[in-house]
Order: C-alpha cells, then sequence, then structure tokens
C-alpha cells in the first residue's frame, strides 16, 4: 500500500506536498513573510537557466530555499547575466546570483557570509591540442574566448595581457574556437560540460581541457542601493546558514549534478 500524499494549506498561501516536515516549515515561514525580486541568469544551466523564462538549476533552488527558511518568498526574474548585474548595481534589483567577487567587482555589492558553491573555470582548446595543464600567465598573448561580464577568478579576470574575444554565450565562443577566430575558450566546467551534451552534435568531441585558470567561490551579490538589500542579506545568511547544516543542500547538489 502506497502512503497517502499529504497536502496542507498554509495560511491560504498554496497548497504544498508534504514529502517531509521541513519542506512544509520553510513553506510556511516564507508565505507568512516578505517577499524579495531576484535576478536570476537566463543562460548557465545547471546553476542557474530560465527555459520559457521560468528560472531554474542548482543555484536558484539553493536560493529560494535559503531564504525560505528565513521566512522570506524568493521571486526570480530571469535575464542575462551582464543585465541582471547591473541591475542590482543601480538598486533595481535587490541581488543577483553567481557572481565571483574579484578585486573589480567587490567593492560593487554586498556580499553574504558563505558562497553557494565552489567551482572550476577551464581553458579549452581543439581536440588533437597537446597544450595540458595552462595556467593564466600561459595564456598571455593568445585569444581567449570569454562570456561578456563574466568573472573567471581575480589572476584572470585582472591580467590586461591576456587577448579577450568577449561574446554573449559561452556556445558563441566554442564556434569561435571551431573556426580557428581564438586559440582557447574559458568556461566553468559544468556549463561547458553540459553545453556538450545538449548540443552533442555539433559540439561532442570537437574540445580537450587545455587547462584550469582558477577554483573560485561564487555567490549571490547584493544590491548596495535597494531599499530591502540590507535586511534581505542579513534574512539570506540566516537562512543559508540553516540550509548548509540540513541534509537539504546535499540533495540539491545530487538532483543537479547526479
Amino acid at each position: 500500500m502506497q502512503p497517502a500524499l499529504v497536502t496542507v494549506s498554509l495560511n491560504m498561501c498554496r497548497v504544498f506536498p508534504a514529502p517531509i516536515l521541513a519542506v512544509l516549515l520553510a513553506a510556511s515561514q516564507a508565505c507568512a513573510g516578505p517577499t524579495v525580486v531576484i535576478g536570476a541568469e537566463d543562460d548557465w544551466a545547471p546553476y542557474s537557466s530560465a527555459p520559457q523564462q521560468q528560472p531554474q538549476g542548482f543555484a536558484v533552488d539553493v536560493v529560494r530555499e535559503a531564504f525560505a527558511l528565513a521566512g522570506v518568498s524568493a521571486q526570480f526574474r530571469a535575464l542575462p547575466y551582464s543585465r541582471c548585474m547591473a541591475e542590482t548595481r543601480s538598486g533595481q534589483l535587490t541581488a543577483c546570483f553567481d557572481a565571483v567577487p574579484n578585486s573589480l567587482i567587490r567593492p560593487l555589492y554586498l556580499w553574504p557570509r558563505m558562497p553557494l558553491f565552489s567551482t572550476r573555470m577551464n581553458i579549452y582548446a581543439l581536440a588533437g591540442s597537446r597544450q595540458r595543464g595552462l595556467r593564466t600567465k600561459d595564456l598571455e598573448g593568445h585569444t581567449v574566448g570569454v562570456q561578456r561580464d563574466y568573472e573567471y577568478g581575480e589572476e584572470f579576470d585582472v591580467n590586461t595581457r591576456i587577448k579577450r574575444r568577449v561574446v554573449d554565450k559561452n556556445e558563441y565562443g566554442f564556434r569561435m574556437l571551431m573556426a580557428g577566430r581564438i586559440e582557447y575558450m574559458a568556461a566553468e566546467e559544468r556549463i561547458a560540460n553540459a553545453l556538450f551534451r545538449s548540443k552533442a552534435s555539433e559540439f561532442a568531441g570537437h574540445f580537450t581541457l587545455a587547462g584550469t585558470v582558477a577554483t573560485p567561490d561564487l555567490f549571490i551579490a547584493f544590491s548596495k542601493t535597494a531599499p530591502d538589500s540590507h535586511e534581505m542579506l542579513a534574512r539570506f545568511n540566516q537562512g543559508y546558514d540553516k540550509l548548509l547544516k540540513s541534509p537539504r543542500y546535499r540533495q540539491i547538489e545530487e538532483q543537479w549534478f547526479k
């Protein structure tokens, strides 16, 4: 006999399925509390993307559940990363993710105590290349594709001797690499792997890992000028501490990265 699915209406806010008590409690707190509008990148799967303008991904789930544990309902607005960060900087949005707080952008935003996750920023070459173990200094004087306004780690981001070729999407940069218009493409590891899988007919087998320029921590960046940003930063820190101490963070990882 299968267990019955329990649903509970919380403060007439919404009806929630309740497989575990923790989810019910977080949802109840979020329904009773304030709402915050967060910018979510629209093209960085599996962390944050927006098929049909509905944000989804690992970072989306983490941010949503962290706020819920602090009694805040998070609503997401999907938009390109550069615009997301610009609107957060101007105070149109309370926060945006996922950002690397290098020395160029760190003074422009407020930052939580802990990162959402850590990752690897890799350098890719065409398949058949013998280059291995490249670091930032090895790229000086070479043409490297980068996505517009992205951060790749302090050493890479401030190095002016790298000849950057800016693209709006990672896939555009990998196409430039295939066409011989650039020597290398910089990309986050899981993003690149997801792209190679989703466009296997075009990209599979065409690239090789040539090096890693950084293993940075990525954060949600809060506005310095939005009226609710200081309160929401404090709330996020509170809820995120709870999430990290629970099994739920690992469950979200397994859901998106298994």
